[in-house]
């Protein structure tokens, strides 16, 4: 499968058939979903984590794929996005976002 049909399965996974599937995890993990969302809305919650995860498996798989083709991001270009990033959080802390 390629990586941008990833992406759009990761997208539709919720209207998709829901199947249940067995998931071993620590007793702890657990209690803290549960006490966040409830017993309810466990399965949606760790759907929703697990298609994060995948959003960000993407995203690295573009980045893998970028740097095979032009190598490393130049490190003044990630010094600039760096600085952009940080001028916008403060922007937005002044902002009450």
């Amino acid at each position: 499968m390629s990586k941008s049909h990833r992406a759009d399965d990761a997208e539709h996974a919720v209207s998709d058939r829901v199947r249940k599937v067995s998931v071993s995890m620590p007793d702890s993990l657990i209690r803290q979903v549960k006490e966040r969302v409830g017993s309810g809305s466990f399965s949606r919650y760790v759907t929703e984590a697990v298609m994060r995860q995948i959003q960000m498996d993407n995203l690295d798989d573009l980045i893998a794929d970028y740097v095979s083709r032009h190598g490393p991001l130049p490190q003044e270009a990630l010094d600039k996005t760096e600085k952009a990033w940080s001028e916008l959080e403060a922007k937005w802390a002044e902002e009450g976002f």
